[in-house]
């Protein structure tokens, strides 16, 4: 099982939680939100592309390789994001690139991830 806190399930407008020096989870976080602090459910959308990635991969640290700064640099500045897993389903693969969309507009909503995904095949048998 995966269990995922994007530390967004709190409400923003209410807490100085995203702001100060407080560590936050850039490697899960929309461009929008790295570089202008909006918190959004598109954002959220890019956040849970990077889930499914991790459940895609087994478990692997999204941008394993790279510090904070580096992924901050490869998605705000080259507009770059994760690669799809080798074994994730086409159609699995062809939506999280739809979920790290640069545009938040661009990206799909949670309404429509549930009438995509829910025949889908995520984790083959060995």
């Amino acid at each position: 099982m995966k269990i995922g806190d994007f530390g967004l399930a709190r409400d923003v407008y209410k807490s100085d939680y995203y702001r100060g020096g407080g560590y936050l989870p850039v490697k899960w976080m929309s461009p929008e939100s790295l570089t202008e602090h909006i918190f959004t459910t598109q954002s959220d959308v890019w956040s849970f592309g990077v889930l499914i990635w991790e459940i895609m991969t087994l478990g692997q640290r999204p941008y394993a390789e790279k510090g904070n700064s580096e992924v901050r640099n490869v998605v705000c500045h080259n507009r770059g994001h994760l690669e799809v897993p080798q074994r994730c389903p086409e159609k699995l693969g062809q939506e999280l690139l739809k979920c790290w969309s640069f545009n938040p507009s661009d990206r799909p909503t949670f309404s429509g991830k549930v009438s995509i995904n829910h025949n889908i095949t995520v984790v083959e048998n060995h």
